[in-house]
């Protein structure tokens, strides 16, 4: 084999060979890249997931209060703690507010404990 032809078939191979190396390192840059976003996808999917959970606690939460605060606004749930309370106020409505009889005055006993405190 002459000299000519060595230096064709080591440039031809060279060549060659490069370009497979190039065609390599980018099939392995895109094999690395699918990965990490392939991971990075997965911890967003369970961040989402996360999140998705807290929301439905906090709506929970909001329904209930929502209903606590619309029982503790009616008419007669208002005419109940008037009554325990003993505000003066006999019943609850829209139209009429009637006022509840005088309560008993201090008695001595009632004062002589409070001084005591």
């Amino acid at each position: 084999m002459s000299r000519n032809q060595i230096r064709r078939t080591n440039h031809v191979g060279g060549t060659q060979l490069a370009r497979f190396l190039v065609a390599a390192g980018l099939a392995t840059t895109l094999v690395v890249a699918f990965a990490l976003l392939h991971v990075a996808n997965i911890r967003a999917a369970g961040e989402l997931k996360k999140l998705e959970t807290a929301r439905a606690r906090q709506e929970d939460v909001l329904k209930s209060a929502r209903l606590q605060a619309e029982k503790l606004r009616s008419p007669r749930h208002l005419t109940e703690r008037a009554t325990q309370m003993n505000l003066g106020l006999v019943s609850v409505s829209q139209l009429e507010i009637y006022e509840a009889p005088i309560r008993k005055g201090w008695q001595s006993t009632d004062l002589a404990k409070e001084e005591s405190r």
